[in-house]
């Protein structure tokens, strides 16, 4: 008899190699679980309060206009982090360098890589106003960009400079010293030398009823 014929060949992948897809695994879900917290903390929550005729609902945003809004607002832990560091606001080429989407375009879907971001700055907030700079050559190629115009507004509580829209609530004790906002423009709009709502901008808010 052949014992050779009898032996069945298993393979089994290595120890080491299952502990390290386990490992990676465990890390993707602590990185998307720290992502949507940091993301509940910084998005404008105002429960029980009513929506206003210059705000829109989060849950309202259609195409790719999530995915954007999403990436602004964990986008702006990392600005106050810098303009806390640094002592300015960052400028889009320092945001560009730092790989920190939506401005590093690399890290976008299609449809949303023809994006151009400026900074403007008030008195006691800074704004990233992006427009998609590329949509007509995107729609000629046969593409679906994301005709929507954004602001992300990030205000700094601390200034003294007086601000006209209520903050989102703070628990007890707890003194924030940024605050972030989202607004939209449902078309290409240029940049509000103005009050945003009256050119057609809504801040985008979560947890209105």
């Amino acid at each position: 008899m052949n014992n050779a014929s009898a032996v069945k060949e298993i393979l089994v992948a290595p120890l080491a190699a299952r502990r390290e897809a386990l490992g990676l695994a465990a890390a993707i879900c602590v990185i998307l679980l720290l992502v949507g917290l940091r993301v509940a903390q910084v998005a404008p929550q105002q429960a029980g309060a009513e929506l206003q005729a210059w705000q829109m609902q989060d849950i309202k945003l259609k195409n790719q206009a999530p995915v954007l809004y999403r990436s602004l607002l964990g986008a702006a832990d990392t600005i106050t982090w810098l303009k806390e560091t640094n002592g300015s606001w960052p400028d889009v080429a320092v945001l560009q360098a730092e790989n920190l989407p939506p401005f590093a375009a690399k890290f976008l879907p299609a449809g949303l890589g023809g994006f151009s971001w400026q900074l403007r700055q008030g008195a006691g907030w800074a704004d990233y106003y992006g427009i998609n700079a590329k949509a007509a050559a995107e729609e000629k190629s046969g593409a679906d960009p994301l005709e929507n115009s954004f602001i992300l507004r990030i205000i700094d509580l601390q200034s003294g400079q007086p601000y006209p829209y209520q903050m989102a609530r703070q628990e007890p004790g707890k003194a924030e010293r940024f605050a972030a906002q989202i607004w939209i423009n449902l078309k290409p709009a240029d940049y509000p030398d103005g009050p945003p709502e009256a050119r057609g901008w809504k801040w985008v808010v979560s947890g209105l009823n």
